[in-house]
């Protein structure tokens, strides 16, 4: 959005939307670029960063909403539904700006962007939307034509309804809507820290006795959304040197597979930014290898490992190929790449980009990356294999598969329970190389 009249978070917030959704960058990416480049206030960036997220989230209740007040929504130009769609979000879910300053900004937009014929549409859904105020938010709303109630867990919960499906299938209802409603909420700010530092342990501590703590699992904690840690003690995650941040729910299932007693050297063959590399540090000492096929990733893992003081054993190789190592391992842990349907409180914008097709090639994938793990196995070594999804073929049946065709022997499994105040779920499994 080019309209030097928008107000800047609005501006900003469509910027990311047209980056996520039309070209496919990640969400969290494209607002950290737009953020850099912008240097907004911070309230401005606050305020984009909630409208960015708020609408990922609700995106596909809110596409409905606006198709029962529309003539024909399939004939309007895109970014003028965008605009519709962000503007709305504002008027149901935030209170701290005027309904009149909202309606200003999205009708301005399309106005500019479009021309006044359509900015009069815009102003006259906006103010239906008004009107309907809470009622629009309502599970009742979204019933009103008696839809099959796969198609309104799919309209009200805001998930495609491939996902819906899925999880009903394999979970049943009263799961199902356990999982859609921890999509719908934030998730968790989740911290780990480094009890090496003398001043780790104090913060932990602090923290961990805080009100806004929903589970402390040493060295990580959860805290809940919105979150002031400058009320305890204060310190930046992303510039401390001792705690940084990472999901309480993926270490909670590192924990449930042993992690703080696995043997070293331990390589993680799917490391991304390092945190459980990092995790595995702050649990004990001894060399943990870290590969990533994305210099990027690896550059970012040598950035947080310096400011951490931990050593960075990192080297560029992909998981689905030959083992790099010079010699067998006694564990390998695989945060195997998968459909991310776990974690979608935290990135929202995975349920926009993921199709039922995607789950074949990443089927096949994370086959390849098991059967390479093993490989860099002596006997009796371990595979630590995690994901962060909700799908059975993913997680037990590839499980399944892998013990019908390689000498392996299952020593545990475990996944987030669904009730999980930490709104975030990870599958685990822990398998021995028997010959």
């Amino acid at each position: 959005m080019k309209n030097p009249q928008l107000p800047p978070a609005r501006r900003l917030a469509l910027d990311v939307l047209a980056h996520c959704l039309d070209r496919g960058q990640d969400a969290q990416a494209a607002l950290d670029a737009a953020l850099a480049r912008g240097k907004p206030d911070p309230r401005d960036a606050a305020l984009a960063t909630g409208l960015v997220y708020g609408y990922l989230r609700l995106k596909l209740r809110l596409d409905h909403l606006l198709a029962t007040l529309l003539r024909d929504p399939g004939k309007l130009p895109g970014p003028m539904l965008r605009i519709l769609g962000l503007a709305a979000f504002e008027l149901l879910h935030l209170d701290k700006v005027p309904d009149y300053a909202v309606l200003d900004w999205a009708v301005s937009a399309v106005k500019a962007r479009s021309g006044q014929g359509l900015a009069r549409v815009a102003n006259g859904v906006l103010r239906s939307v008004q009107r309907l105020g809470a009622d629009a938010s309502s599970p009742d709303y979204h019933r009103q034509d008696k839809p099959a109630e796969p198609l309104f867990l799919s309209r009200y919960y805001a998930a495609p309804a491939w996902i819906v499906d899925l999880w009903l299938a394999s979970y049943g209802p009263e799961t199902t809507l356990a999982l859609l409603e921890a999509s719908l909420q934030p998730a968790p700010l989740g911290l780990r820290f480094h009890m090496d530092h003398p001043e780790a342990r104090a913060h932990f501590d602090r923290l961990a006795a805080s009100p806004d703590c929903l589970m402390a699992l040493s060295p990580g904690l959860a805290l809940a959304p919105g979150a002031d840690i400058s009320h305890y003690g204060g310190f930046d995650p992303d510039t401390s040197p001792f705690a940084a941040r990472q999901s309480l729910a993926g270490q909670e299932a590192m924990h449930r597979l042993g992690a703080a007693h696995w043997p070293r050297p331990v390589w993680d063959a799917c490391c991304g930014r390092g945190g459980k590399a990092a995790l595995l540090q702050a649990l004990q000492p001894g060399p943990v290898y870290a590969s990533d096929p994305s210099a990027p990733r690896l550059r970012g893992l040598r950035q947080d490992f310096r400011r951490l003081g931990l050593p960075a054993l990192a080297f560029c190789a992909r998981a689905d190929a030959p083992p790099p190592l010079a010699a067998p391992v006694p564990l390998v842990l695989l945060d195997a790449p998968c459909s991310g349907l776990g974690v979608l409180s935290r990135r929202p914008d995975t349920k926009h980009k993921r199709r039922p097709g995607d789950l074949r090639d990443l089927l096949s994938l994370q086959s390849r990356i098991l059967d390479h793990a093993l490989a860099a196995l002596a006997p009796g070594g371990q595979v630590a294999y995690l994901t962060c999804t909700l799908n059975p073929q993913e997680n037990e049946q590839q499980v399944d598969a892998l013990l019908s065709r390689a000498p392996v022997r299952l020593d545990r499994t475990w996944t987030t329970p669904p009730g999980s105040p930490l709104r975030e779920f990870f599958f685990a499994a822990l398998f021995t190389r028997t010959a």
